[in-house]
């Protein structure tokens, strides 16, 4: 039957492609349709009176057919057509997805003023063994307490400042490092070396963490900085990754035949070998600074076990390293694609640094369009949803009702490129948010690049820090351009489906030095 060719059509597209068993899946494919079309698909209990809009679904897959590599726009075409709120199906499993402003801020304050919890795949509970985090753990008094704990010992606005001399050495080593490559190339005009900016922002977001929360240099060298941002790179993937079992319980086998299951292993244990080292190398080593952040929450009044340090120590490399790496790449990658943009910021730049030798971070507070550049590069480029899930039954404006225990997905990147609020949204146009007043909080009901409400991400001022003072650092230093004379329109700017999606190529530039450090 064709709804059962297509759900084998969707399991090759979206499973097999990273699976080491393509053929076997394809072989036991028509035994697998033979399962479908044979199999009972029981309604779900206690249906919502007034539900939402839903697209027309085939049995047992429902809307997968209509979902394509790209989730997130698939789901933004189905609601222009039938409207903001909609209920689509992935399998048996109702999926409510809200893809404007206004529904986005009413769910925020209607699940904040109950128990705003998140949806979970099943891979999280291997990432963060079992889930003692503040990403995923439910809304209670463990997650206000490690809350608080983050807010007080790590992403302050004290405790950031206080962590300026890290991001301060990183950086002036990823600008010494990009000159002396200039260097080597300069006895020969004719030669433009281009740098890796995508590998470079990987290993520095991930020593700038690691110096952070640990307190030391991640002292193995650039490629092993490397693999762990990678390692972290493929935690972030699974904790928001799907796997057949959840939306078909009697399939689960066949996460198996895919690679899921290996692929979380594989990810875990060395994720988690990682944190075992660091938290020993602190129990054994020398008498320990108070300001290190691991022995604070070894002695917090918590009582923490050591698989509650390694998921809150989780929430702060798979909450900053890649999404901070990501963003720079985008950064760069917008202002090369846009060069009347990139010479204002570099032009605001320079003429702020003058003749100093090195940039200080109160010089960037002063730099309003470079803060207007990283805000439209996260508006096109952030994260892509927000989930929440229902506690209770939850009536919308409309009359429309979820119930309690329901999944929803807010599209942020639906919600960033609606014409209704932003004039020409799939443009790069930093001047929108010049006096705009939209900050990073999500308190303007248009603009929340890091969430809204009690949700929302604590490490704002933490991951913006980093990012600003880099970009700033590059630009000013540096002029760039496009490797082997490429038209800035024949930049690549495809991504990767992910919650914080991140270029599918790797951004290659060439930097010409313009200043002296």
């Amino acid at each position: 039957m064709e709804f059962a060719n297509l759900f084998q059509n969707w399991l090759v597209s979206s499973v097999i492609g990273t699976s080491p068993f393509p053929l076997l899946l394809l072989l036991c494919g028509s035994s697998l349709a033979f399962l479908l079309v044979s199999s009972v698909r029981r309604r779900q209990p206690g249906g919502s009176s007034s539900p939402p809009p839903s697209p027309p679904r085939l049995p047992i897959i429902g809307n997968l057919h209509q979902m394509s590599s790209r989730p997130y726009h698939a789901m933004h075409e189905l609601s222009q057509k039938h409207g903001p709120l909609i209920r689509v199906h992935i399998g048996p499993r109702p999926l409510y997805v809200a893809s404007s402003a206004e529904l986005a801020t009413e769910i925020t304050k209607i699940l904040d003023a109950d128990s705003p919890g998140r949806d979970t795949k099943q891979a999280s509970h291997a990432v963060f063994s079992g889930n003692r985090d503040v990403i995923f753990t439910p809304y209670d008094r463990y997650w206000r307490d490690a809350r608080k704990l983050f807010n007080d010992e790590l992403l302050s606005q004290k405790r950031v400042q206080s962590l300026h001399r890290i991001r301060d050495e990183q950086v002036s080593k990823l600008v010494q490092k990009i000159r002396l490559i200039t260097s080597s190339s300069a006895s020969d005009l004719d030669k433009k070396v281009a740098v890796d900016l995508s590998r470079m922002f990987l290993s520095l977001a991930t020593s700038m963490d690691v110096k952070a929360v640990l307190g030391r240099e991640y002292e193995r060298g650039e490629d092993e900085s490397v693999a762990l941002g990678e390692l972290i790179r493929k935690a972030n993937e699974l904790i928001t990754e799907a796997c057949i079992g959840e939306y078909f319980p009697r399939l689960s086998w066949l996460d198996t035949l895919t690679g899921h299951t290996r692929k979380v292993k594989n990810t875990c244990a060395p994720l988690h070998e990682f944190l075992d080292k660091v938290i020993d190398e602190h129990e054994s080593g020398p008498v320990r600074d108070a300001q290190d952040f691991i022995y604070r929450l070894q002695k917090h009044d918590m009582g923490l076990t050591r698989a509650d340090i390694k998921s809150l120590l989780l929430d702060v490399f798979l909450g900053g390293t890649d999404t901070s790496a990501g963003t720079m790449e985008w950064t760069m990658a917008e202002l090369v694609k846009n060069p009347a943009a990139m010479k204002k910021v570099q032009e605001e730049i320079r003429r702020v640094v003058g003749d100093k030798p090195k940039i200080d971070e109160s010089d960037v507070s002063q730099m309003e369009y470079l803060q207007c550049v990283i805000k439209e590069a996260l508006r096109l480029h952030g994260p892509s949803a927000m989930s929440r899930k229902t506690s209770s039954d939850t009536r919308l404006s409309g009359g429309f009702e979820i119930p309690a225990g329901s999944s929803i997905v807010i599209n942020l990147w639906a919600v960033n490129r609606d014409p209704t609020l932003w004039e020409r949204p799939l443009e790069f146009v930093p001047e929108r948010f010049v006096g705009s007043g939209h900050g990073y909080k999500g308190l303007d009901g248009k603009y929340f690049p890091f969430g809204m409400g009690k949700r929302i991400c604590p490490g704002v001022r933490f991951a913006v820090s980093k990012v600003e003072l880099v970009i700033a650092n590059l630009l000013c230093w540096f002029d760039w351009e496009l490797p082997g004379g490429m038209a800035p329109e024949d930049l690549d700017m495809r991504d990767t489906f992910a919650i914080v999606a991140r270029k599918e190529s790797p951004l290659c530039l060439v930097p010409r030095p313009v200043k002296a450090v």
